[in-house]
C-alpha cells in the first residue's frame, strides 16, 4: 500500500502543538513581523479550508483506498497547522483565536472555486500536490525571514510536513498514470496550468518572486509521476 509507509513517516517525525514554546514567543520581535503575520493569516484560512476542499476530492477517489487513506492523514495534520497558526496570530496580537473561526467559516461561504469533477481526478491531483509542494516553501521562506525564534520552529516543522504531502500525493498521482499511461500528458498539462486549491478563497501567489528551487522542486516531482528522465 501506498498509505502505510507514508504512515510511518508521518508518525516518526509526529508532533503535538504542546510541542511548541508558546510562552518563549518575543512578542517585542513578533510586533515588527505584521507584513509576516498577513500572510500566516491567509496561510491558515487555506489549511482550514482543507476539509471542505478534501471532502470533495475525497468523494472522487471512493474506489482508491491508499487516496483516500493519504488524503486522511493530511487532512488531520492540515488541521495541526491551522489550529497552530491560529494560536500564534492570537498570541501575538495579530487576531483574537475567537475570531479566527469565524474567519475561517466566512471564507468557506464565499467559495468560488472550480467544480471539482471525477473525468478530471488527474487535473485535481496534480493541482493538489503543486499545492503541498509550494506550501512547503512559503512556510520555509517565512522560517528563514522571521527574527521570532517560535515562529521560526513551528513553521520549518510544518514546511516538512507539507514536503511529506507532496510526496505521498505523487506517489497516489504516479500509481494512477501507471495504471493508465494516458494520464501522463494531462498530468503535464495540469502541472503548465497550475492552481493552487487555496484560490478558492484567497489570492495565492505561486511562488515567491524568483523562487526558482521551490519551481525547481515542483517540476521534479512532476516528472517523477509521469515518469520522465531527470534533467
Amino acid at each position: 500500500m501506498i498509505y502505510e509507509p507514508h504512515l510511518y513517516a508521518a508518525e516518526a517525525v509526529h508532533w503535538l502543538i504542546e510541542d511548541i514554546g508558546w510562552d518563549r514567543i518575543d512578542r517585542d520581535v513578533a510586533r515588527s513581523e505584521g507584513k509576516l503575520h498577513q500572510a500566516l493569516h491567509d496561510a491558515a484560512l487555506i489549511e482550514g479550508y482543507l476539509p471542505v476542499y478534501a471532502s470533495r476530492i475525497l468523494q472522487l477517489l471512493s474506489d482508491d483506498v491508499d487516496a483516500t487513506a493519504v488524503l486522511s492523514l493530511e487532512l488531520y495534520e492540515g488541521l495541526r497547522h491551522y489550529t497552530a497558526l491560529k494560536r500564534y496570530l492570537d498570541a501575538v496580537g495579530f487576531q483574537p483565536a475567537a475570531q479566527a473561526d469565524a474567519a475561517l467559516a466566512g471564507a468557506r461561504a464565499k467559495v468560488s472555486g472550480p467544480d471539482y469533477t471525477a473525468d478530471r481526478i488527474a487535473e485535481h491531483l496534480t493541482h493538489f500536490m503543486g499545492s503541498e509542494q509550494f506550501a512547503a516553501y512559503f512556510f520555509l521562506r517565512i522560517a528563514e525571514q522571521t527574527r521570532e525564534p517560535v515562529l521560526h520552529d513551528l513553521l520549518m516543522r510544518m514546511s516538512m510536513d507539507e514536503q511529506r504531502h507532496a510526496a505521498a500525493a505523487a506517489a497516489v498521482l504516479e500509481a494512477r498514470v501507471r495504471r493508465d499511461p494516458s494520464l501522463a500528458p494531462r498530468v503535464t498539462a495540469a502541472a503548465e496550468a497550475f492552481r493552487h486549491y487555496g484560490s478558492d478563497i484567497v489570492d495565492v501567489p505561486v511562488a515567491m518572486p524568483n523562487d526558482f528551487e521551490a519551481l525547481a522542486a515542483f517540476n521534479r516531482r512532476v516528472r517523477q509521476v509521469v515518469g520522465a528522465p531527470e534533467k
